[in-house]
């Protein structure tokens, strides 16, 4: 806890702070004139777009200003990002293309969430088109940064380290600094505080090095502080993140800065400071149009004002934090359905482009039967017999071809359909839902109050029992609440439609990383949960073409579930019991390739294996499972790679699933 002298200086810091405004007053009033050295650089440039230069230059410029405008004006860095579109796609230039992309992602993120991840999308099928290394790494950390939004944890850190490696491969210590600060801040998201203060702290060291900005470094530092109780240390981050964001107009990071010094005094039960700070980082990102800003800002003068029995000012930043979640959650459901939408068009443009190729192979198969005709007509009977059993045998197969892919493109319509329908009533739940969840919360926390402070008459025994059997509903309430956002959740997975982009990665890095996933995962949900890790890769593995997202998410499902078969069996095992998991990879002949998890645990019945991948089969207990994790991760690996998943059990043997992908996949 910090001394006493800590707590009263941080006590007065907002009163020094308002001082040090009346003293300073007239000095910033002489020093209106001077600019700041943000605004001088971007009056250069823009004094330098004004100049005769050649087109390509003219992109670059543009896309400079963008930059130098999104942290403190999103609708004008998007102005200057349309025109450089518009300039690029009108000369051709499809690496400036690709730049006017991000730029104009970047400054549509907060306003239209689906279009800046298309944007992303298309900006980084592009880079890799034209090998351009830097643009990649910068589309992955933007598109990390909106699955971070979207609390999408694995592929958010997934996409942030895949920049950070493309970066570090350039040798590009600056974007580095910027790779290692969204880690940290994504960490410090999910409370992982060791792993924030570890990355922040590695961004901070080369920012020194390298002297560039910190202020979102610092802001991160001052988030590890406060959530370890460093106050004083946390006040010195936050006020130094403050003083740079403000020289650099960087109203984003200002907005940040300032709800970590309200989180601050909310957590030393000063509710003036935090709402004084609160509102100032409302007012910075209103201005800047960040629409999350906005929110985070309004859930702490809520929570304040209401603690203060302020009703109105409580009601007024409700209804405002009622707004913004839902335009934030419209946003991603016009992502999802826009995403559908797409793929949906990729699939039609799929199927012409199959049925086109069968009236070329029947218009081929028509001029050899013509051909074959002519020759008979030589007087070659024998040979014309020949030739037509072979044609009509080629028809035979072709004409069965056929029938195969109208069948499978009938069953793409029907998923197709399904999985538009599933994701849409899956997104009306999901608002309904946090309502159930957020008045139970406070109608626990209500009834914690009276059970604390009220002094019960009558007979209080028998009200207080009412109480708590109130409070026992609430929380089952919310328990069901969270078991029907998983069940939402894994719905959506099943509802997407369409194939993901392959690239090559290797099967044993992927793996490994998943493993290592799954093991930290499970140890925070089981503390004191221990188990020997194995690998036996074969290290002559080649890279392989694979929706590495998808396959992760199999992996990662496999691994979890065999560590929780492990913990399982540790509850009924005796002390000589030794939890072992094993991860490994093989070549298989015809050049298949295969994967396994085997697991010394519990294992399953015969009966069990029969069910295990179907949709909302589980045997876990009632509230921990959702039983669409094996069903998604066979669909992913028979539908989506061609490949096929097959478990094997014994109960009190453990477990072995094998994952196998074609030659095809090589």
């Amino acid at each position: 806890m910090p001394n006493l002298l800590s707590i009263v200086c941080l006590k007065f810091d907002r009163w020094r702070c308002l001082l040090a405004c009346l003293l300073l007053l007239p000095v910033l009033t002489l020093a209106q004139g001077r600019k700041p050295l943000w605004h001088s650089t971007l009056d250069s440039l823009q004094a330098l777009e004004r100049q005769p230069q050649s087109d390509s230059s003219r992109i670059q410029l543009l896309c400079r200003i963008s930059d130098q405008l999104w942290a403190s004006d999103t609708e004008a860095a998007a102005r200057y990002s349309r025109r450089a579109l518009a300039l690029a796609r009108r000369t051709h230039n499809r690496r400036g293309e690709g730049a006017a992309l991000n730029r104009l992602g970047a400054a549509l993120r907060e306003s239209n969430l689906a279009r800046a991840l298309e944007l992303f999308q298309t900006s980084l099928r592009l880079a890799e088109q034209v090998q351009d290394t830097t643009l990649q790494a910068q589309n992955l950390r933007s598109i990390g940064i909106i699955y971070v939004y979207l609390r999408d944890r694995q592929l958010g850190l997934s996409y942030y380290f895949q920049g950070l490696r493309l970066d570090s491969l350039l040798r590009d210590e600056r974007r580095i600094v910027v790779d290692l600060s969204n880690i940290g801040l994504a960490y410090d998201l999910y409370n992982q505080t060791d792993s924030a203060a570890y990355f922040q702290e590695r961004a901070y060291a080369l920012a020194q090095r390298l002297h560039s900005s910190t202020n979102y470094i610092l802001y991160g530092l001052g988030n590890v502080a406060r959530k370890q109780a460093r106050f004083p240390e946390a006040l010195g981050y936050y006020r130094r993140s403050i003083a740079e964001s403000k020289r650099r107009r960087h109203l984003r990071s200002l907005n940040f800065s300032y709800l970590g010094m309200a989180a601050l005094y909310q957590q030393l039960n000063q509710p003036d400071s935090s709402i004084y700070y609160a509102r100032l980082g409302a007012q910075a990102a209103r201005a800047n149009g960040f629409l999350r800003g906005v929110l985070n800002a309004s859930v702490v003068l809520t929570q304040e004002f209401e603690q203060r029995g302020q009703l109105d000012s409580a009601f007024r930043y409700q209804k405002l934090l009622v707004a913004m979640k839902d335009t934030l959650f419209g946003q991603e459901k016009v992502m999802r359905l826009q995403n559908v939408d797409y793929l949906d068009r990729q699939q039609q443009q799929q199927a012409a482009a199959e049925q086109q190729a069968l009236r070329g192979r029947y218009q081929t198969y028509g001029l050899l039967a013509g051909v074959g005709g002519l020759l008979l007509l030589l007087g070659l009977l024998v040979r014309h017999d020949r030739q037509q059993q072979h044609t009509n045998a080629a028809l035979q197969t072709s004409l069965a071809e056929l029938k195969e892919a109208q069948l499978m493109l009938v069953q793409r319509e029907k998923m197709a359909f399904l999985g538009e329908l599933t994701a849409g009533v899956a997104h009306e739940l999901q608002n309904p839902l946090s309502f159930v969840k957020r008045f139970a919360d406070v109608s626990t926390t209500l009834v914690d109050e009276i059970n604390g402070a009220q002094q019960l008459a009558r007979d209080g025994r028998l009200e207080r029992e009412i109480l708590d059997g109130l409070k026992q509903n609430l929380q089952n309430i919310s328990q069901h609440g969270q078991r029907a956002t998983a069940i939402i959740k894994g719905m959506l997975e099943h509802a997407r439609t369409g194939q993901q982009p392959r690239q090559l990665v290797s099967l044993n890095h992927l793996a490994q990383e998943n493993l290592l996933l799954a093991y930290e995962a499970v140890q925070q949900q089981l503390p004191g949960f221990v188990a020997e890790l194995r690998t036996a890769f074969d290290a002559e593995l080649p890279e392989v073409a694979v929706v590495a997202q998808d396959l992760g998410r199999v992996l990662l499902n496999l691994c979890t579930n065999a560590l929780h078969a492990l913990h399982q069996r540790q509850l009924t095992a005796g002390a000589g019991y030794q939890a072992v998991l094993e991860v490994g990879s093989r070549h298989l002949p015809e050049g298949r390739l295969q994967l396994w998890v085997r697991d010394n645990g519990a294992g399953m019945s015969p009966e069990v294996q029969q069910h295990i991948f179907e949709p909302f089969f589980t045997t876990k207990p009632v509230g921990e499972g959702t039983g669409l994790g094996l069903s998604l991760a066979h669909d992913i690996v028979v539908n989506g790679h061609q490949g096929s998943l097959q478990v094997e059990s014994g109960v009190g043997e453990g477990t072995t699933f094998w994952l196998t992908l074609p030659a095809g996949t090589a």
